[in-house]
């Protein structure tokens, strides 16, 4: 199969694109957008993958198996090489759930459909990204899944050689229309599936179709320097303009898509535009981007395992340590496994490469379904393991189907119903419910459950603008008109989350940090509950119960990075948690001021001021802001009386 010129500036781009990424995955505040390197990578592939495609058309000696042949030679030396370093350490660090995750993830990685797995596991209660080193992966499954497609639609569109263009435009213009209408339909799957990611793609395979088809490689654009100035100001705007909580990909993804095929139309060589020669072309940018597949497999488990370890923020130190570990795995790697696999002539070299991907692959799935278990952990540490693990809150609970992104959840008999809204902090006490109200049958009381994970009930809050409580304030109220049966309804939620600054939640625009707008979501709640009353619904309001790191297990008992466990007693003061969620008592003088009934369940959760971390079962939360469902089962009485005579 014919070759491409080699083009220095495009491993420059790569290097753009890499560090991008790692900046922001280690320090995001640095490039809010630094995500969009992925985009980066997506064009310059559909550029270089479609260029091989034309130029083995245009000799008439393309070959499947040679196209392949050469993507697995690429790809899988330092895949199989992260993969198998990152479940030794996970075997050594990880906790049984953990390592069990890992080993799923490993397993879809090998059949590259980790983008399906993630899209599928994504949601409140799922595990926090960075808490999965192989959440990278998900990238390369839909760059893969687009070259499975993409070289069979190529022969069928050879054949009518007219078609060819035209047909890409097509596919290209559809695929991004479809990409911005999901981007706000359901941004999860705009963001990890192929079919709303093709288009970029294909922008990179038409600009190959006019550089290589047509005859334009060697051509020197005319407008070279307006061209390339004008991409690195698209990719300038992108890195710092986009930010996470945008809708994206969507229309924005269109700045470093466009501004990516602006630099490569830039020209290359001597006669390229100055970006190109003189920054992108610069061989310590080279370098990077030589070195830029590697490293980006290897950053994002070393960060991920520093956030396991140390939790959500971490001290700077330990994410630059990790990124120097990252460097260090990638250019051993880079050096003594992918450039001698890559370029090896034996004939062994592709039998060995796929064998050994696959026995990864069973080795993960082993881990997954249990058969290869988590490193044995010491007596001591296994009832905070147990609650670290207990945490499916709605077992038992009838999941009703058709409510957009909002939980509308039943159990119990089809009696007298009490209606519970609220975020998950209201869905932790489903336990509870459920044992109450399991053996009701016929015309026996039962319970409807609406709620949104890290929503809050407060009527037009909104979060960056993209999430809100919208839907599930219009899915309770629909609820409540429509079925005459609910006689009660108890709202609770993680109030003083939503109204911290850092929480970005707003009303009108502003801050519910700021006391205009806090007002303003007391006004709303206010008028939710008056509203309730005036239907004849029995309101139920709940206080906050104690959420911080102090009562987390993992923090607790936190773990080392070889491994090792060192328990740690720290208190979590009632007046200290009071102080940080001072909104809590506003919002028990709001319910109280429309006399309905008001549940502080710090009054249970909290003796002699001082909040409960653990019974003699072990700790009480499964992480820093739930309760663990066993304790709410058994423990957690002071909602009772909502479900019971």
């Amino acid at each position: 199969m014919t070759s491409l010129r080699y083009r220095s500036d495009i491993d420059g781009l790569r290097a753009v694109a890499v560090l991008g990424v790692v900046i922001y995955h280690a320090f995001p505040r640095l490039i809010p957008g630094g995500f969009i390197g992925v985009d980066i990578f997506f064009v310059i592939s559909g550029y270089l993958i479609s260029g091989i495609l034309y130029k083995g058309h245009l000799a008439g000696n393309f070959s499947f198996g040679e196209f392949y042949a050469r993507r697995i030679r690429r790809l899988f030396p330092a895949l199989i090489t992260m993969l198998v370093m990152t479940l030794a350490y996970g075997w050594l660090i990880l906790l049984p759930d953990e390592f069990r995750q890992l080993g799923k993830h490993a397993a879809a990685g090998t059949l590259f459909m980790q983008n399906i797995v993630f899209w599928q596991e994504s949601g409140y209660f799922d595990t926090a990204a960075s808490l999965k080193p192989l959440l990278h992966l998900w990238s390369l499954a839909v760059e893969e899944q687009f070259y499975i497609f993409f070289p069979l639609l190529l022969i069928l569109l050879w054949k009518k050689p007219r078609m060819l263009v035209p047909a890409m435009v097509v596919l290209l213009t559809g695929t991004f229309i479809l990409n911005v209408v999901m981007s706000v339909q359901n941004g999860v799957s705009d963001f990890f599936l192929t079919p709303y990611r093709a288009w970029e793609f294909l922008g990179g395979s038409l600009l190959a179709w006019w550089h290589f088809d047509k005859g334009h490689e060697e051509e020197v654009p005319r407008y070279r320097e307006a061209l390339s100035w004008g991409g690195l100001i698209l990719l300038g705007l992108g890195f710092g303009l986009i930010h996470t909580g945008d809708a994206y990909p969507g229309w924005r993804a269109a700045l470093p898509v466009v501004g990516t095929l602006l630099l490569m139309e830039g020209g290359t060589g001597n006669q390229g535009a100055w970006v190109n020669r003189k920054i992108l072309s610069n061989p310590a940018v080279v370098w990077i981007g030589l070195i830029s597949y590697p490293l980006y497999l290897f950053h994002w488990p070393a960060l991920s395992f520093v956030h396991i370890v140390k939790g959500e923020s971490p001290k700077p130190v330990y994410l630059i340590d990790a990124l120097v570990v990252a460097l260090i795995l990638t250019l051993l790697t880079y050096y003594f496994i992918e450039k001698k696999i890559r370029h090896s002539k034996s004939k062994w070299t592709l039998p060995l490469l796929v064998s050994a991907f696959l026995i990864v692959g069973m080795v993960g799935a082993s881990i997954w379904q249990g058969v290869i278990p988590a490193r044995a952990r010491p007596a001591e540490i296994l009832k905070f393991i147990h609650a670290i693990q207990d945490r499916d809150s709605l077992a038992g609970w009838r999941f009703l189907p058709g409510h957009k992104n909002i939980l509308v959840t039943t159990v119990g008999g089809n009696g007298p119903q009490t209606l519970f809204l609220g975020d998950s902090n209201m869905q932790q006490y489903a336990p509870r419910i459920a044992e109450l109200l399991k053996n009701n049958k016929g015309e026996q009381r039962g319970a409807i459950m609406i709620s949104r994970g890290g929503v809050p009930p407060i009527p037009f809050a909104t979060q960056d603008q993209t999430v809100g409580c919208g839907d599930l304030i219009e899915q309770f109220r629909r609820i409540l008109d429509q079925d005459p049966r609910i006689d009660r309804v108890v709202i609770a939620a993680r109030w003083g989350l939503y109204f911290m600054r850092d929480a970005g939640w707003k009303i009108d625009g502003v801050s519910m940090a700021d006391d205009s707008a806090k007002k303003k979501a007391l006004s709303e709640l206010d008028g939710l509950i008056t509203e309730t009353v005036a239907k004849g619904k029995s309101v139920s309001l709940v206080s906050a119960m104690p959420t911080s790191n102090e009562l987390d297990p993992k923090r607790m008992c936190p773990r080392g990075f070889d491994g090792s466990y060192a328990r740690k007693n720290k208190i979590l003061t009632q007046k200290d948690f009071m102080k940080e969620n001072a909104v809590l008592e506003e919002i028990m003088a709001l319910g109280r001021k429309n006399h309905v009934e008001v549940i502080d369940p710090m009054e249970v959760l909290c003796v002699d001021g001082i909040c409960i971390a653990e019974d003699e079962n072990g700790p009480n939360h499964y992480d820093a802001n739930h309760l663990r469902p066993s304790f709410v089962r058994d423990k957690v009485k002071y909602l009772d009386q909502t479900v019971t005579p």
